[in-house]
């Protein structure tokens, strides 16, 4: 019971956290999503006990230096040539590190799909920072996230890879599916943003690859044999393990909806 408590109360904050700093201005989201990946950051090196100081720095400025970029990028339409000080950072500290994997996570599993999330905010039909799609990914994600845990927990039978992650089941994935599209079309009755079958296509979308996320988290896990990234979040763990879903969900929502803007 008090495990439930704590888990329910960290997931109001991060909740609290999240959709208050994507509604308040995008220079508050920039800023949560960048304490976001300094923390997730430093929970990679720190479960892969890398000591190269200087070369990590590298790679984290790098990343740190990706998302105001993208920042300015969209809102002040700055050159897209500064974009090459922070891809020459991260190669220099990805040569120099000594454990390139780890250079490449940082980055590909990192600073990328946080930036992509944050990009979300500037593809609306307005072509302007607005709140709708972000806030709307990551609710759909959580959604996906609770239902699939509760339905597992209740009716769970049949483990999806009971050696990677014993508590995952298709029972919960299935349920997790029926929810997030149900979330789906209340986002799109609610906002109005994008036709329909965009929310259908996205809600499948965060439900397979939040999957798909969440077992390559396992995998890391089971690699170096630890339960989880962190304990800043009781009741969840690790930074690395709340967010797991969403790092590889973000980029291909971003690809999605630039595609759509690209043909229609």
């Amino acid at each position: 019971m008090k495990e439930l408590l704590l888990r329910t109360l960290t997931g109001i904050s991060l909740i609290v956290l999240i959709a208050g700093s994507i509604l308040i201005s995008p220079v508050s989201f920039l800023l949560v999503i960048m304490l976001v990946y300094g923390l997730s950051l430093r929970e990679l090196f720190s479960v892969y006990n890398q000591r190269k100081y200087i070369a990590h720095c590298l790679v984290a400025i790098s990343g740190g230096l990706l998302l105001p970029l993208t920042y300015l990028g969209l809102q002040f339409h700055i050159s897209l040539l500064w974009f090459i000080v922070p891809a020459l950072l991260w190669s220099i500290g990805y040569l120099w590190s000594d454990s390139r994997y780890i250079g490449s996570l940082a980055l590909f599993w990192l600073a990328i799909p946080l930036t992509s999330f944050y990009a979300l905010g500037w593809f609306s039909e307005t072509n302007s920072y607005h709140p709708v799609l972000p806030l709307s990914v990551i609710a759909l994600v959580w959604i996906n996230d609770i239902f699939a845990y509760v339905v597992g927990s209740l009716m769970g039978k049949h483990k999806i890879a009971p050696r990677l992650s014993p508590g995952k089941t298709w029972e919960g994935f299935f349920g997790g599916v029926v929810f997030t599209l149900l979330g789906g079309w209340l986002t799109f009755r609610l906002t109005g943003e994008f036709a329909g079958g965009t929310w259908i296509v996205l809600s499948m979308i965060i439900s397979l690859f939040g999957l798909i996320g969440d077992l390559f988290e396992s995998s890391l896990k089971r690699r170096i044999n630890i339960k989880n990234t962190g304990n800043l979040l009781p009741g969840h763990g690790g930074i690395l393990d709340r967010f797991d879903s969403l790092l590889f969900v973000a980029p291909l929502v971003l690809l999605l909806i630039v595609f759509m803007h690209l043909y229609q």
